[in-house]
């Protein structure tokens, strides 16, 4: 009976101390996270979405980019097919163009050609023209290729309103040059103007120089003219 009692009571303190423990750690569990382990928390979500809106942006400026590349890729290859399809197609045609004394075919120089041709059926403009490709400067020292052209009015004074279009713009500068044939066998030769009265040259090449950012280049272009025979009378060339 004795031995009882002592087993008994030494246990109570034993009981005790457990039930307290649990209770303090019940307690502690009641009260939530502490003040340090928030701010761990904040703290990694902020570097995960630091590291999500990284991906974000990357992802975003490679598609700007390739979107851009795109762009000026089509732009590139539209004005290439334009000028290679209607330069081409430059007829004999007679114009006399203001300031000019006498009419003439073809007149080119290093920045600018003008001859007589079609324009696309579907820019809503029948018949022939006078067109003119030329390279200008801005007031920033940048260059632009443009069309201007009016309508043909035979070899009277080209009278009608001029329209100007904007091929390709952020160019550093180029060069237009003509392929005249040679006498007495010798082969063809390239030339920095075409000052004939009649006669249209072999063909043109364009060289245009890129300032755009985006890296896509604009090829050397040589464009053969269908009723181009290389031969005229050239203003200002020995006779």
């Amino acid at each position: 009976m004795t031995m009882h009692a002592q087993s008994t009571s030494s246990g109570a303190p034993q009981r005790f101390t457990r039930n307290r423990r649990r209770a303090f750690a019940g307690s502690r569990r009641s009260r939530g996270f502490t003040l340090l382990e928030i701010l761990l928390a904040l703290a990694l979500l902020a570097l995960v979405m630091l590291g999500v809106w990284g991906a974000m942006a990357g992802a975003t400026r490679i598609t700007h980019a390739a979107d851009a590349v795109m762009a000026r890729s089509e732009n590139v290859r539209t004005v290439q097919q334009f000028l290679r399809r209607y330069v081409s197609a430059a007829q004999l045609q007679p114009y006399l163009a203001e300031g000019d004394a006498r009419a003439r075919m073809f007149e080119g120089d290093a920045t600018s050609m003008r001859y007589v041709g079609p324009l696309p059926m579907q820019s809503g403009h029948a018949g022939l023209y006078v067109q003119t490709i030329r390279l200008t400067r801005d007031a920033s020292g940048g260059a632009s290729l443009e069309l201007i052209y009016q309508p043909y009015a035979g070899d009277a004074l080209q009278s009608g309103n001029a329209v100007t279009h904007l091929l390709l713009a952020d160019l550093q500068g180029g060069r237009f040059q003509y392929l005249a044939a040679a006498a007495f066998g010798k082969p063809a030769a390239w030339r920095d103007d075409w000052q004939a009265v009649n006669g249209l040259p072999l063909a043109v090449r364009i060289h245009l120089d890129p300032a755009w950012r985006v890296q896509v280049p604009f090829p050397e272009m040589v464009i053969s003219l269908h009723a181009g025979e290389g031969f005229g009378a050239q203003i200002g060339d020995a006779p």
